[in-house]
């Protein structure tokens, strides 16, 4: 048998892809937590990735060499002006410029719908949202083999009003919890399909041992932890596009 022969098409295609995660976490164990969660589905699907934090030289020289794009949470609010802001902003902006792939996950969502449609867009929520919450999704390639999905939601702020350019894809009782740019694969979830029971488990332990207030807004609708086991489809699912 040729060599070539053990390429498929669609392992060809995975190998035309790449991927640049743009991390904001601010300490070291989080960043590896989110790269960890990222690294699991992107070896699941088969694409090579590769992990920035703010500032990396030559970061725009190399543009070209990836696909997509994946922005992750931050502790910090996506309303604040940070030393990453103009990067970031400018980063964008190349990836929706060139018809590139683009997934904001929590801060990234909220930064992404800020950088491409103003500050206004993104709001503090009265009452944190912290823990499991039962999603309502449309119908939606992204959300392909997805069903009735509950997700670890670690965030203050969320987005609202947003313009016609984006489509609203998932919603939950609280907030707007994913959308779609003007129709590209540009994607916005407001929850964390990255992190698996362990990670969850820490940042919210860490949330509880800081906020004495955190039993009122702690929301739990899980029943059972399998059910998150689908949830990694989320990530896989854009990656593949």
């Amino acid at each position: 048998m040729l060599i070539c022969d053990i390429f498929t098409p669609k392992l060809l295609l995975l190998m035309n892809k790449k991927a640049l995660v743009y991390n904001i976490m601010q300490f070291p164990d989080k960043i590896k937590l989110f790269n960890d969660g990222i690294q699991k589905e992107a070896y699941a699907v088969g694409i090579e990735v590769e992990y920035f934090v703010p500032f990396r030289p030559g970061l725009f020289r190399i543009i070209d060499d990836f696909t997509h794009l994946i922005i992750s949470g931050s502790e910090v609010s996506a309303r604040a002006d940070m030393p990453w802001t103009e990067e970031l902003t400018r980063l964008i902006n190349i990836f929706v410029k060139k018809v590139k792939k683009i997934l904001g996950i929590c801060y990234g969502h909220q930064f992404m719908a800020r950088s491409l449609s103003g500050k206004e867009c993104v709001f503090k929520l009265p009452v944190p949202e912290y823990g499991y919450t039962k999603v309502r999704l449309t119908e939606h390639k992204l959300f392909n083999n997805i069903t009735d999905p509950v997700c670890l939601q670690l965030h203050h702020d969320a987005v609202r009003n947003l313009p016609e350019d984006f489509k609203i894809i998932a919603e939950n009782d609280t907030c707007i919890q994913a959308y779609q740019y003007k129709g590209m694969d540009i994607y916005g979830l407001q929850f964390h399909p990255e992190f698996g029971p362990g990670a969850a488990g820490y940042f919210l332990d860490m949330v509880k041992n800081a906020d004495p207030d955190f039993p009122n807004f702690y929301k739990n609708d899980l029943k059972d932890e399998s059910m998150l086991e689908q949830n990694g489809l989320f990530i896989r699912n854009f990656l593949g596009l």
